[in-house]
């Protein structure tokens, strides 16, 4: 198969897709900032306008791009120098490398923080509510202008998995006790995407170059936050308690509280997710749960 440069592959996502895709024969070339342990793997340093990809990009015909920043915890001008010019350097250089396709990972933050009522298409005008949102939504405008129908642009939302850090760290640990927890009677929509499914859709994308443009991804289907600390708990084993408390859930974070759900159905229509393409997101939460218990 083609050669593959996946950015970002010491990363979460970036470190797991490498090994699928290795496992499947690709031959693919890890790029990080430090030395990692793998046959075909370059130094590429920080992100930026200054970064040099030459090295990386000979004989690559695909680009994976992962790396970068994974949260608002940054200030905007290290979010625009990563982000931003980080993109924008790397898909002029990758036209210059006659590269054939470039999958960025973008979120779906450049979009939207959150939407009550209504599920979230390519068709939404962005609105992105943070400067990390800003940023993403501005990194997808560089690359689809630097490399056209080369371009596909992957929006998905918050990917979850055993070695998953920030929020969905933070609420495996809440889940993970026998304490009642206030969110009972809440009716919000979530959608997430599991770190299988995630490697998936950019395996299939890799594959099926069906079409150019930006697709929304994600698990089906959306579900409250109950539901998610249901099937958070029943994989550790814990009791189910949720009691209503509209006071307490005033003061919970928005992330908990607020509606984000996506339609996928476009990047589902035209390239399908692969051999876990219909893991129900409960199940797929269920077993998270169940998996980094068993590791702890």
């Amino acid at each position: 198969m083609a050669r593959v440069l996946v950015t970002g592959a010491s990363g979460f996502v970036g470190s797991t897709l490498v090994a699928a895709l290795s496992e499947r024969g690709w031959a693919v070339r890890a790029a990080a900032r430090t030395r990692l342990p793998l046959a075909d793997a370059c130094i590429v340093g920080d992100l930026g306008p200054d970064t040099d990809w030459r090295a990386a990009l000979r004989g690559v015909e695909t680009v994976v791009h992962l790396a970068g920043p994974a949260h608002a915890n940054y200030s905007s001008a290290e979010l625009e120098r990563a982000i931003v010019q980080g993109a924008a350097t790397l898909a002029a250089q990758a036209r210059a490398a006659g590269v054939s396709r470039f999958v960025f990972v973008s979120s779906i933050k450049a979009v939207a923080a959150h939407a009550a009522g209504r599920m979230l298409s390519e068709s939404e005008p962005p609105n992105p509510q943070d400067r990390y949102g800003r940023a993403k939504l501005n990194a997808e405008r560089e690359v689809l202008a630097h490399l056209g129908e080369a371009a596909l642009v992957l929006r998905p939302p918050l990917v979850f998995g055993v070695d998953a850090k920030g929020n969905f760290q933070h609420l495996l640990r809440i889940a993970d006790t026998n304490i009642p927890l206030p969110f009972a009677g809440l009716e919000n929509l979530r959608s997430l995407i599991s770190l299988d499914s995630m490697v998936e859709a950019i395996v299939a994308a890799l594959i099926k170059r069906v079409g150019a443009g930006v697709f929304h991804v994600a698990d089906r289907p959306a579900l409250s936050t109950p539901e998610i600390v249901d099937a958070l708990r029943r994989g550790l084993g814990r009791p189910t308690r949720q009691f209503r408390a509209p006071g307490i859930l005033m003061l919970s974070p928005p992330a908990l509280t607020e509606s984000l759900a996506i339609d996928d159905s476009r990047f589902r229509a035209a390239y399908g997710y692969g051999a876990r393409n219909d893991t129900d997101a409960s199940a797929a939460l269920e077993r998270c749960a169940r998996d980094w218990k068993a590791g702890r």
